[in-house]
């Protein structure tokens, strides 16, 4: 009777262990989400009270997935630290961010699609290529990667003069007064204050299209795993038509 109770507690053991253990099948942590403003897709009124389309993909995603989360915003440059080192684990978001490329695994899921546009006034020249930027001054907003963009932005030997913008808004208004000749920016938000401000005398340029992935910290335990059951789950959803955006 003995031997036979010793042999049901060390089974129990192998259970917990196996349950807590294998890859895949639990993430005991938290997982901690971040996002940037960038309406209509993410909208952050404060860092716990974040809205938009993307927001509900996520919380319906991980919901599905069966893995407790906890979602919060953050200013650009503080989000793609945290996920860099592993402070935030996920996010929904694109490719080259000198941040945390290198330092995240990316899904091969695309959900959505970012256009990066150059404005600038009717009366100045329509620039289409980035190589034409180079000795130009031009508006970004601040902590932006565009896709690896702000490298060749950044880069003395181009003579580019960049203005980092906080906001949409304040960056068209800076381009309508004159402070520089281009706007860089993302068609979405970028269109939503050219339609609230009902602006005018502005044309653009596309110069480069972005996927929208899910990305993880390689510093999230069994990080592989991990975004393979997000995707999983993802996917399951959108087949059955749970994404309306």
């Amino acid at each position: 009777m003995k031997k036979k109770r010793v042999s049901l507690w060390t089974l129990g053991l192998v259970a917990v262990f196996l349950f807590v253990c294998i890859p895949g099948d639990s993430f005991s942590e938290l997982l901690k989400v971040g996002v940037l403003d960038f309406p209509p897709y993410y909208v952050v009124k404060s860092e716990s009270n974040v809205t938009g389309s993307l927001t509900a993909v996520i919380r319906k995603t991980l919901e599905r997935a069966g893995i407790p989360y906890e979602l919060n915003g953050f200013p650009p440059k503080r989000l793609y630290k945290n996920l860099g080192e592993g402070v935030t684990h996920v996010f929904l978001g694109t490719r080259g961010v000198p941040e945390y490329d290198g330092q995240v695994l990316y899904s091969s899921i695309k959900v959505e699609e970012i256009e990066v546009r150059l404005y600038t006034l009717r009366d100045k020249p329509l620039l289409k290529t980035l190589q034409e930027l180079k000795g130009k001054q031009v508006i970004t907003q601040r902590g932006y990667g565009y896709g690896g963009m702000v490298t060749f932005l950044d880069d003395p030997a181009n003579g580019i003069t960049v203005d980092p913008t906080d906001g949409h808004e304040l960056a068209f208004k800076k381009l309508i007064k004159g402070r520089a000749d281009y706007l860089l920016d993302y068609m979405q938000p970028a269109e939503a204050v050219i339609k609230n401000g009902r602006l005018t005398g502005l044309k653009f340029s596309r110069l480069k299209s972005l996927s929208v992935q899910f990305i993880v910290s390689k510093k999230v335990p069994d990080a592989e795993n991990l975004l393979k059951k997000i995707d999983a789950a993802y996917l399951a959803l959108k087949k059955e038509g749970a994404f309306k955006y």
